[in-house]
C-alpha cells in the first residue's frame, strides 16, 4: 500500500508541476524522498532508460543524491558520501 499512495503522490505532484509550478520531475520526487524543498533542488546527470526508469543526481544544500524513478515500483533516492 505504500508503493501506491508513494506512486499516487508522485503522478499527483507531476501533474501540478506540469501546471507551470517550476519544479521539474526529478525535483519534485528529490523533495518527497529526502524532504529538501523542491525549488531548493538541483538536478544532473538526468537519464531515462528505454524501460521506463528515470535516474538523476540531485543537490540541496550540502547533500548530494543519487535518485531513481519507475512507475511501476516508485522511486528510491540516497545520499552519496564523498
Amino acid at each position: 500500500m505504500k508503493n501506491f499512495r508513494t506512486h499516487l503522490i508522485i503522478l499527483i505532484t507531476y501533474a501540478i508541476s506540469s501546471c507551470s509550478l517550476g519544479a521539474s520531475m526529478p525535483q519534485q520526487v528529490t523533495s518527497l524522498n529526502v524532504g529538501c524543498d523542491a525549488d531548493a533542488v538541483q538536478i544532473t546527470d538526468e537519464v531515462i532508460d528505454l524501460n521506463g526508469e528515470e535516474s538523476w543526481i540531485a543537490q540541496c544544500g550540502n547533500k548530494v543524491y543519487s535518485c531513481t524513478y519507475l512507475p511501476e515500483s516508485g522511486s528510491d533516492c540516497y545520499e552519496l558520501h564523498e
